[in-house]
């Protein structure tokens, strides 16, 4: 699936859930969606996990993590889910390792982990929708967007500042 089709997959279910205002309320889609959100203590090397048992499906995560950090996470398993992404074999449980945001690596641009490059935007798009990005922008004097103003909207937007900067530089405002 191009990207394209996931922004607007993610753009979709906002419309959906009725969640239009800022921040996200990324939870709340997540119950709409009948996917409980648990926070557990993971280990330090997993930052999510989508966990499946054919008829109801949980997200868990980090509880140690920042909370942008896990309204991220909760986004992308809801990607995950929401995308209808298949795992190897009947496996019921998909871990996320780790806390980077994919962006440009040599795996995703070589497709070699396009589940979770797919997960990432769709994240990306639910907790920063382009139309609202883009009109915080205007608000915040235009593109393109000084480091002040980035700071300023990932607040707005309750997500880092790193995953504000990426959204930012893919919808070519930064």
């Amino acid at each position: 699936m191009n990207l394209h089709a996931i922004r607007h997959k993610a753009e979709r279910l906002l419309a959906e859930s009725g969640e239009l205002t800022l921040p996200i309320r990324v939870e709340r889609i997540a119950k709409t969606l009948k996917l409980d959100v648990l926070q557990m203590d993971l280990g330090s090397d997993i930052a999510g996990m989508l966990v499946s048992d054919g008829a109801t499906s949980k997200i868990c995560v980090r509880k140690q993590d920042a909370r942008v950090r896990r309204r991220f996470t909760i986004a992308h398993e809801i990607g995950h889910f929401y995308l209808a992404h298949k795992f190897s074999g009947d496996q019921r449980v998909h871990v996320d390792r780790g806390h980077v945001i994919r962006f440009r690596s040599p795996k995703s641009s070589t497709g070699e982990d396009l589940m979770e490059v797919e997960a990432n935007q769709f994240a990306a798009s639910l907790l920063m929708p382009a139309h609202l990005l883009r009109e915080e922008v205007e608000a915040c004097g235009g593109a393109p967007v000084s480091d002040i103003a980035v700071t300023r909207l990932a607040e707005k937007f309750d997500v880092s500042e790193q995953a504000m900067t990426i959204r930012l530089t893919v919808l070519g405002l930064l």
